[in-house]
């Protein structure tokens, strides 16, 4: 096999590796209060350090930038190749099976926010420099994996690396998303949309509150109410009268932001529960909104962005975090589009839809369509190690979920996720056996070596 060595040497590893994964996952690194040297907060920062640590133990060339993004580094000649991850995570939500932050191991599954998306795959790569070192395998180009600390809030962390002058890389990939290789990522619109709360209606809401994070279907959402309201108990809905107040709660289904329809969002099915009160006011246009435009599709149809083509599919729309009290009201919505949707439209038909509802848009954001063709170096090399590596050859994807590859030219997303495997990045329980982890380390290690030969 081509790779054997290489392969050898990484299985040769293979504790010291999982303990090094474990030890990431044990930092809670949801971005939190920036503070001097730390601008998403203490975990992300805790997170950066240990990588860059380890990168230290290990002998190779580490930095940083401005604590934002760090980098271990090993080879030379004038262009680079880089390996493009991240270290900060999502919330952990509620319903685990073991501690969200324990990196612990049970039979041969690891356990843990972040071993797939996206510590684990930061930590093998590095480790896959130190076989390539350690084997003297030749390169023509440096080898960069780089990490950085905002990817779940927004990626600003790598925006700040690209305006400061940081050294782009000539081709390269991120490991995190899914084999064999994604050609294509649809382009996203984020948007905030809510406003001032001048109107409390007839009946007054306390506070509705939902979600974890923008990217992810809302998995629980809770109303409370003044007084008594008309809505009963049902599935997923629960509900609570005590001390004046009308307390409702519903549960939902998590799922990744890019696929909203295999989730079931609690705050659609908590308003759909209340949809017999009439409340009045700013909460019950906001209400009106969500249960007209977003509660019978994901698909962006009753908001009129609906676009589809047969090479990069059709557009997707998640409500994410919903809010409200005496002040303020805001919901998320992040919408993913194929490569032949037009950003512009899909601004001013979501602006129109908001504006009939008396809606603002609070925040807007897109990121284009990410497109490498097929026949490219980058796409042909990648796919011919995952052949070589699995004995499977599969056409590469084109997905709805974002990644870092948006952030630098002639960048995919490669693994760590196989077909077939369970959905369980963002979810609860995200976890990995530790021989499919070996490999996806394995698969890195080999792309990252063939990608440095011109």
């Amino acid at each position: 096999m081509k790779y054997e060595a290489l392969n050898r040497h990484m299985l040769d590893m293979q504790g010291e590796i999982i303990d090094a994964v474990r030890r990431s996952v044990r930092i809670e690194s949801v971005r939190g209060k920036a503070a001097p040297g730390a601008p998403y907060g203490s975990g992300p920062r805790a997170a950066l350090d240990d990588a860059l640590a380890l990168g230290e133990r290990l002998g190779l060339r580490t930095g940083h930038m401005d604590h934002r993004v760090g980098w271990v580094e090993y080879g030379c000649g004038a262009e680079m190749v880089g390996v493009l991850g991240h270290l900060d995570v999502v919330p952990a939500g509620e319903g685990w099976d073991y501690p969200p932050f324990g990196g612990e191991i049970h039979g041969d599954i690891l356990y843990g926010r972040g071993v797939l998306d996206d510590k684990g795959p930061v930590i093998g790569a590095i480790y896959g420099l130190k076989a390539i070192r350690d084997l003297h395998l030749p390169l023509e180009r440096r080898i960069r994996v780089m990490f950085g600390t905002d990817e779940e809030c927004g990626c600003s962390c790598v925006k700040h690396y690209i305006e400061h002058g940081g050294e782009l890389p000539a081709i390269g990939f991120t490991p995190d998303a899914d084999y064999p290789l994604i050609f294509c990522e649809k382009g996203t619109t984020n948007v905030i949309l809510g406003g001032a709360v001048t109107d409390p209606g007839q009946i007054r809401v306390l506070r509705l509150e939902g979600g974890t994070a923008p990217n992810v279907v809302t998995p629980r959402c809770r109303l409370e109410v003044e007084g008594e309201i008309n809505v009963e108990p049902e599935a997923g809905i629960t509900v609570k009268r005590a001390g004046g107040k009308t307390i409702v709660e519903a549960v939902g289904k998590g799922a990744h932001g890019s696929t909203p329809e295999r989730g079931i969002n609690a705050a659609v099915r908590l308003l759909h529960a209340v949809r017999g009160t009439r409340f009045g006011g700013d909460f019950q246009r906001m209400m009106d909104f969500i249960l007209d435009k977003l509660c019978a599709d994901t698909n962006g149809e009753r908001l009129g962005i609906y676009v589809s083509d047969p090479e990069t599919g059709e557009t997707t729309v998640n409500l994410g975090m919903v809010s409200y009290d005496d002040d303020r009201m805001s919901f998320t919505l992040d919408i993913r589009h194929p490569r032949s949707a037009v950003p512009e439209e899909i601004r001013a038909r979501v602006e129109q839809a908001a504006a009939a509802y008396g809606l603002g848009i609070e925040k807007l954001w897109q990121v284009p369509c990410l497109y490498v063709p097929r026949e490219s170096e980058l796409v042909r090399k990648l796919t011919a190690v995952y052949t070589e590596q699995t004995g499977r050859w599969e056409q590469p994807l084109a997905i709805g979920g974002g990644t870092y590859a948006k952030s630098f030219p002639n960048m995919v997303a490669f693994g760590p996720v196989f077909p077939g495997d369970p959905e369980v990045i963002h979810q609860p329980n995200e976890c990995a056996p530790i021989p499919r982890l070996m490999q996806s380390f394995q698969i890195t290690a080999a792309a990252m070596y063939e990608l440095a030969q011109k």
